[in-house]
């Protein structure tokens, strides 16, 4: 039994919905947090910018692990909530409401004495049914039905081999489609808008005498997206960080912000570094006209040696041409 069989029994049961389904919404969740990077501690961090901070603190302390629908749309995503719906084949309210139910949960077990893990532990992982996947009740499912079917004739047991050979090469087949159905439904100017209305909702969010660290965690939900082979920022973005600089000025004194510029592998690797310390220089340049001190802005370019995404696909692309922002002091 996996770690966390209790937990989807009870929002099976709790949700009306079958092992598989349950399984692949927290299989959906896990590929989530791998690809976007920050495991528990980052899916964390997207809960404490809708202004759950208190919340996600009375789950680390084994506090009610209590949270809502609404509130697991905002920390994912409307596209991406809607995604893990469709792999369970459930609505995006069952699925977020499920979710709800188990992410809370999740924490708890995986986090003891609010430690969490640099790493998705094993245990958790498990859950997945390899690096692109996310499916793991469905193979758990297979399985057990194939050894009960073997166990009812002779003949089921003599092509015992075959069978499961079928059916990893059907879940093979499954699992590409629906990793290209994804990429394929992918949408640049939503995940741009969809991403400004979370980091506006985060820098809102935050409390008189703020860390620098809360600071910096709400602008990098911000996505500038730079067209091809240019510095210039684009006017939707204008708004964003005029909000930023007004939160910048508030900040502890002493702080000092990096502003970190990225690019994807296309191109010569030389100019993709020059282009990313240019992106970075234009976004420190906006942010000292709308008054913020140019001291405690600091600027590098690192082209594309830090990928967070894959440059096989144009969504891991699209995450990797990116302005980052970390406290420096």
């Amino acid at each position: 039994m996996g770690a966390l069989d209790a937990v989807l029994n009870e929002a099976g049961s709790r949700f009306g919905l079958s092992s598989s389904k349950v399984t692949t919404l927290l299989s959906s969740l896990l590929y989530f947090m791998n690809e976007q990077g920050g495991g528990l501690s980052g899916l964390l961090d997207r809960f404490r910018s809708t202004g759950m901070g208190d919340t996600v603190s009375s789950w680390l302390s084994g506090g009610a692990p209590t949270a809502n629908a609404s509130q697991v749309e905002m920390a994912l995503g409307r596209d991406t909530l809607g995604n893990m719906a469709s792999k369970a084949g459930v609505s995006m309210s069952t699925a977020a409401s499920a979710l709800a139910f188990m992410i809370p949960r999740i924490i708890q077990r995986f986090a003891p004495g609010g430690v969490l893990p640099t790493h998705l532990p094993s245990d958790l992982s498990s859950y997945l049914t390899g690096p692109t996947a996310a499916v793991a009740s469905t193979t758990r499912q297979a399985v057990y039905s194939a050894e009960s079917a073997v166990k009812q004739g002779s003949f089921v047991q003599r092509f015992w081999p075959l069978l499961a050979l079928l059916a990893v090469f059907l879940l093979g087949l499954w699992l590409l489609s629906g990793r290209r159905a994804a990429e394929t439904a992918f949408n640049a100017e939503d995940a741009v808008r969809l991403a400004g209305q979370k980091a506006a909702a985060a820098l809102a969010a935050l409390k008189p005498g703020f860390a620098a660290s809360e600071l910096v965690n709400a602008l990098n939900f911000d996505v500038i997206n730079f067209a091809s082979g240019s510095a210039q920022i684009p006017a939707d973005n204008y708004d964003f960080l005029n909000k930023a600089a007004a939160a910048m000025k508030i900040a502890p004194a002493g702080t000092v912000i990096q502003i970190s510029g990225h690019t994807d592998n296309s191109g010569d690797a030389a100019t993709n570094m020059r282009l990313s310390q240019e992106r970075a220089d234009a976004v420190r340049d906006y942010l000292i006209k709308q008054g913020v001190d140019g001291s405690m802005l600091v600027t590098k370019g690192l082209g594309d040696t830090q990928p967070t995404g894959s440059n096989d696909t144009d969504e891991g692309r699209f995450r990797n041409r990116r302005i980052e922002f970390s406290v420096v002091h």
